[in-house]
């Protein structure tokens, strides 16, 4: 049982990461630079270790800042669609500070060589927050990005607020996925679906791929024309896509046995219908790992539930921005 779930979110999980790479893709994908150009940066860029950090900036406020950190295959526009003025414009005050990043690898954020674990890409963009004078955020990260940002909390306990993983990644897959990712056949299964999913796009249209990764929601009217998917399209992308998919298991083996002792304090917000990361093992088995958590389910919600229900993502910033 354990092995065929690993089995099944493996290939659920490469083809989420491939469908939302693959969304606005045509018969030929844009050449990177024309990508580029239809698609430009939104903010500015942090330089960490040589290495450039996008970061798009909205609002200020007295609390904490929010950080936002987009999933597989996608970049900071999933944020910057409407989530990051909505949240920017709230708070307590009526205002927050709000910054979305692009993960190393993706939008134009780079990466270095080999793979970037969860820990890694947190405490990377942690490097680019205390450059931007950051101070005891509150780290919001979906799917991939969830844990991320359970990394970083479990990594800096002092230096944040309080950790969101929206639809997040937060437990590993069980004992048969180790086999299967030190074979390296993880990484084969990932590039056998990016194969076969960019064959499929090049033969049907933009709304199936992306309507996949919101059912059983639809995209919000003008979602697929904004968020860029040419630039997911490009080479270092996809392979810095395939290297996250591959190692997603092992990056989340290696925190799972820590969970006991996180400190800060966590609010989960997670669709019932995820049809990608399961409410039983992504919610239910992390919260019994972790002392100091908070869960919410959505009804009838499914993998994108920033979204669908923005409302409760809100609220649980709210309840850790009156923690404080």
């Amino acid at each position: 049982m354990r092995r065929r779930r690993f089995l099944a979110a493996a290939a659920s999980l490469a083809a989420l990461g491939t469908a939302a790479a693959c969304a606005g893709r045509v018969a030929t994908p844009l050449p990177d630079a024309e990508a580029e150009r239809a698609f430009p940066q939104l903010g500015r860029i942090v330089e960490v270790d040589g290495l450039p950090v996008h970061v798009y900036e909205r609002g200020q406020g007295d609390g904490p800042p929010i950080i936002l950190i987009h999933g597989a295959s996608v970049n900071l526009r999933d944020w910057s669609f409407s989530l990051v003025d909505r949240l920017a414009n709230g708070g307590p005050q009526g205002g927050r500070r709000v910054i979305a990043m692009d993960r190393p690898g993706f939008g134009y954020s780079k990466r270095g060589p080999g793979s970037w674990s969860p820990a890694q890409q947190a405490a990377h963009l942690r490097q680019a927050t205390l450059k931007l004078g950051v101070e005891e955020p509150i780290v919001v990260g979906h799917s991939w990005g969830g844990a991320v940002a359970i990394a970083w909390g479990l990594d800096f306990p002092d230096d944040v607020s309080g950790v969101i993983p929206i639809s997040g990644a937060t437990m590993p897959w069980g004992a048969g996925a180790t086999v299967f990712q030190t074979l390296g056949l993880g990484r084969i299964g990932v590039d056998y679906y990016q194969a076969s999913l960019s064959r499929g796009a090049e033969d049907g249209s933009v709304e199936a791929f992306v309507s996949r990764a919101f059912r059983p929601q639809q995209p919000p009217p003008g979602y697929i024309e904004y968020v860029g998917a040419p630039l997911s399209l490009r080479a270092e992308t996809l392979e810095a896509n395939a290297q996250d998919l591959s190692s997603l298991h092992l990056g989340l083996r290696d925190m799972a046995p820590r969970y006991p002792q996180m400190t800060v304090p966590i609010e989960v917000v997670h669709g019932e219908l995820d049809w990608l990361l399961g409410v039983e093992q992504h919610v239910v088995e992390f919260a019994a790992q972790v002392p100091n958590v908070n869960t919410t389910v959505a009804p009838g919600v499914g993998h994108m539930a920033h979204h669908a229900r923005p409302d409760l993502l809100e609220a649980a910033i709210g309840r850790l921005e009156a923690g404080v």
